[in-house]
């Protein structure tokens, strides 16, 4: 394995850890606080979410625990066996690795919550709308270096392309 993703897996641990403990730390001491952060808009109200996800909360699906962790599961799997194909076609790079340690510890953060806190321990109110964690944050910040990488035209992403689902496809095929 090279030097740089074993940074890459090392900063998926240190992640994972940091949205864990600080989980345990708002369970454990704070779990009845509110403080304001940023009023009127932000605001540390720990709740937990016991629908499992955001869309199957805000859209009231009713999708249970155990189809939530399957999905989650799968994802995962799918971002570490996309990560390891983009690595073998293009080598490693930076932003990609980047990119991978945030997406991949948000899923682990999510598969962690599922199983482990039977839902998610989120402590950010925004504007009495939505409350999250630092697991969203994470996920978040993939989208936005996929989104910047897109427009700065990355070259490895620029390299993608639009062949990439079948060749991809073969690769998961091939690892079966």
């Amino acid at each position: 394995m090279k030097i740089q993703n074993k940074k890459t897996y090392l900063a998926v641990l240190i992640l994972v850890t940091i949205d864990q403990v600080i989980k345990i730390v708002i369970n454990n001491n704070f779990f009845d606080k509110i403080s304001p952060i940023l009023p009127p808009l932000l605001y540390f109200k720990p709740m937990f979410n016991r629908q499992y996800s955001w869309l199957n909360s805000m859209l009231q699906l009713g999708v249970g625990k155990y189809t939530h962790i399957l999905l989650v599961a799968i994802m995962s799997i799918l971002i570490y066996l996309f990560y390891k194909y983009l690595n073998k076609q293009f080598g490693t790079n930076k932003i990609i690795n980047i990119m991978y340690a945030f997406i991949f510890s948000g899923a682990m953060c999510s598969l962690i919550d599922k199983i482990f806190w039977n839902g998610s321990l989120d402590y950010i109110l925004v504007n009495d709308f939505f409350t999250f964690d630092l697991k969203d944050v994470y996920i978040n910040i993939f989208s936005g270096l996929l989104i910047l990488s897109l427009f700065l035209k990355n070259k490895v992403l620029n390299q993608i392309d639009d062949n990439i689902v079948k060749d991809f496809t073969k690769y998961i095929l091939r690892k079966l």
